[in-house]
């Protein structure tokens, strides 16, 4: 019999429901998951643990003070030592799978935004806007092209599936990712809110924002020399942790990843 695959997972940073998601990963086939929040979760990555893991599961958003005051937030850097550990596990091939706000994470951190394959912007300057948002969207998603189905990570998902979660509109580096899988959810800056707004009290508004359509991408492999690094957007709710397909996307993820597929 084939040992379970053993994945850290990673959390913190953002509100989620844990008895949900618990149950989610307590439900994949052939994976034990240990989870274990920011800033904990750095000496995972250190020394002689990351033989501990087949892969890692990202599903936290540190580098972010939020003000109660709804002023901008505060951006951390992470620490120096975390940074070389991680850049080190991806240039070694490690394997990671960054769930839903994990495109968030580390804002100051170019390189981390450039492994996960984007970047989703709570703050605006001059030259990126920020990032939108849209709670509890129904969605068809479908593979973005007849070769994106034949990938590994697609597995039993040739066809779609329907899901209701939360959308994004961000930044997607395109030119460095393979895409997979793209939702029909119209992504515009008049369809969703703006990010900036929600962090200043406006929430759920896109008043006096500004962003380019989003391509729909959803799910993509991240090109790199060594490591295999799967991003999936969905992951805002429940209702999303209970959808088989989506139970079923991330196992194909993990066991690709973790070279298992």
């Amino acid at each position: 019999m084939t040992a379970p695959l053993q994945i850290m997972t990673v959390t913190k940073g953002h509100a989620y429901d844990r008895n949900a998601f618990s149950a989610m990963l307590d439900g994949l086939p052939g994976i034990e998951c240990t989870q274990v929040e920011q800033p904990a979760a750095q000496r995972h990555f250190a020394g002689d643990e990351p033989s501990r893991w087949d892969a890692y599961l990202m599903y936290d958003m540190p580098g972010f003070r939020f003000d109660p005051d709804h002023s901008a937030p505060d951006l951390l850097d992470p620490p120096p030592e975390f940074r070389a550990d991680f850049t080190s596990l991806v240039d070694r091939g490690h394997g990671f799978v960054f769930m839903h706000h994990a495109l968030a994470a580390w804002p100051t951190w170019a390189e981390y935004a450039g492994v996960m394959g984007g970047r989703f912007r709570f703050v605006r300057d001059r030259e990126n806007p920020d990032s939108g948002y849209r709670h509890a969207v129904e969605q068809r998603i479908v593979p973005i092209s007849d070769a994106a189905a034949t990938h590994p990570v697609l597995e039993g998902l040739q066809d779609g599936f329907d899901i209701t979660d939360e959308v994004y509109l961000a930044q997607i580096h395109d030119a460095d990712i393979t895409p997979l899988l793209v939702t029909d959810a119209e992504l515009t800056d008049r369809t969703v809110w703006s990010t900036w707004n929600a962090v200043v009290g406006k929430r759920d508004t896109n008043d006096g924002w500004q962003h380019p359509a989003g391509s729909g991408v959803v799910t993509w492999v991240r090109e790199h020399p060594r490591s295999r690094i799967v991003y999936v957007q969905f992951g805002d709710s429940a209702e999303a942790f209970r959808n088989p397909a989506y139970r079923r996307l991330l196992t194909n993820a993990l066991n690709w990843v973790a070279r298992r597929s």
